[in-house]
């Protein structure tokens, strides 16, 4: 049954949010309203259904997230945004099947999800090579640190209670579960949603948020969960960012769109609901965007280490970096705008790539040395600025600090990505249908 309360029309908005309790998702959140209630007129609505771990944190949230548009809002656009707790362990695959069930169920559409949620893994940092990395080489070493310690072959918990012991189900890393195949397992889940959104900005986009810190260097074809990685968390990044650059690309197709999109409506499905209409129709989009460098929770440290890191990053923004956002707020600005802007102004944000030979940019949150919040083209590891091979497209690209090694992109190193990609998609729908066989398998052994 279809969610009630809202009229349902085009203009209104369903945008689903995952881990929102803190950080950069409650941000997310709070930056949705705002903006939605700054670029659309009345009546236009917002249903922001975000996901927490626990019920207590659902109602937590939710109070903090209504707090926040009294304090920004006038009476009567408060109205028009409206936040809907939902509850999901990533780590946990039945958890993910139940939380998809229940939003297909009950909402009308879904117009983007915005995969955020996530886990570091690290055990810790290496304290001496912190200390001499920051005092010898600032700006490098809090943007693409070296110094953090994770432990190698961390699994999640067993997945289903008919398996009495972890052998008998395929290995699932815990990093990989809740940064992307827990993620990957909803968004294919809810593709139906995605596909009823119509209008301007239809249909459905898929945001995956990444980090800059993701590279090739950390990634492994053949370890795609990182499991034998002292990098998991670098490594289920850098498999975010494959498998969002190469979604539209043809090697990619017949797992990207025909398998993992592919839904028992195609072609058919339609929920008619308070006199609305909304029907299956063209292939969901996927987007890539990282926060820059902020300060959240998924380190944690000692209260003076974080004014010591604070201070660190404003010392890298100064010296000209572009990427410490340091505020969550102001680093929510990537993917709030890939989910609220327009097919013509991502269209037109993407144009000099893709005319240039390119695809999907990868876009990241930064500001001026002054502060002032922007979004920009991310160069990329294999994928250059925007999949285009040679210089730069876009001046401002050109001129922007780069990462120190960095190298123009050369066609090879394209075509190296885009098989990079091509195996990866396979790889996760072929871990995808296992999985959804076993889960099948043990709900009806319940």
């Amino acid at each position: 049954m279809a969610e009630k309360g809202f009229s349902q029309s085009p203009e209104d908005k369903h945008v689903l949010v995952t881990g929102a309790n803190s950080g950069l998702g409650f941000s997310i959140c709070c930056r949705l309203a705002d903006d939605f209630l700054r670029s659309n007129a009345s009546p236009a609505t917002l249903s922001i259904i975000f996901t927490t771990r626990s019920a207590r944190k659902a109602q937590d949230t939710t109070r903090r997230l209504e707090a926040h548009l009294r304090r920004t809002s006038s009476p009567a656009d408060i109205s028009r945004v409206r936040f809907l707790p939902e509850s999901v362990d990533l780590g946990s695959l039945l958890s993910v099947r139940a939380c998809s069930r229940k939003i297909t169920a009950t909402y009308p559409k879904l117009d983007a999800i915005i995969l955020n949620a996530g886990l570091g893994g690290w055990s810790g940092i290496d304290w001496p090579t912190a200390i001499w990395g920051v005092c010898t080489d600032l700006l490098h070493q809090v943007t693409w640190p070296n110094y953090k310690v994770a432990p190698i072959g961390v699994l999640a918990d067993n997945q289903t209670a008919n398996a009495p012991v972890p052998q008998s189900e395929p290995a699932l890393g815990s990093v990989f579960c809740a940064n992307v195949f827990g993620h990957y397992m909803l968004a294919h889940n809810v593709a139906p949603l995605l596909k009823r959104a119509a209008g301007p900005s239809g249909p459905g986009r898929v945001i995956w948020v990444t980090s800059i810190e993701a590279t090739l260097k950390f990634y492994d074809v053949n370890d795609i969960q990182g499991l034998k990685s002292a990098t998991p968390y670098e490594s289920s990044k850098q498999l975010t960012d494959l498998l969002a650059l190469t979604a539209d690309a043809p090697g990619s197709a017949p797992w990207a769109v025909d398998s993992f999109f592919a839904s028992e409506e195609d072609g058919a499905g339609q929920l008619v609901e308070d006199d609305a209409v909304y029907v299956a129709t063209s292939t969901p989009t996927m987007h890539l965007a990282h926060p820059g460098i902020c300060a959240t929770s998924i380190v944690p440290l000692a209260l003076p280490l974080i004014w010591a890191m604070m201070i660190a990053f404003y010392g890298a923004r100064w010296l000209g970096s572009p990427w410490h956002t340091m505020d969550t707020y102001l680093a929510a600005i990537t993917p709030v705008s890939l989910a609220l802007s327009s097919n013509a102004q991502l269209d037109d944000a993407e144009a000099p790539y893709r005319r240039a030979g390119g695809g999907r940019p990868k876009w990241g949150s930064g500001t001026t040395r002054g502060g002032a919040e922007k979004i920009f083209c991310t160069e990329t590891a294999g994928w250059g600025y925007g999949g285009v091979v040679g210089t730069p497209v876009v001046k401002a690209d050109e001129l922007r600090r780069r990462k120190r090694g960095a190298t123009d992109l050369t066609a090879e190193q394209k075509e190296n990505f885009l098989e990079l990609g091509r195996q990866s998609w396979k790889q996760m729908e072929e871990l995808r249908i296992k999985w959804d066989a076993i889960l099948d398998e043990a709900e009806q052994a319940q």
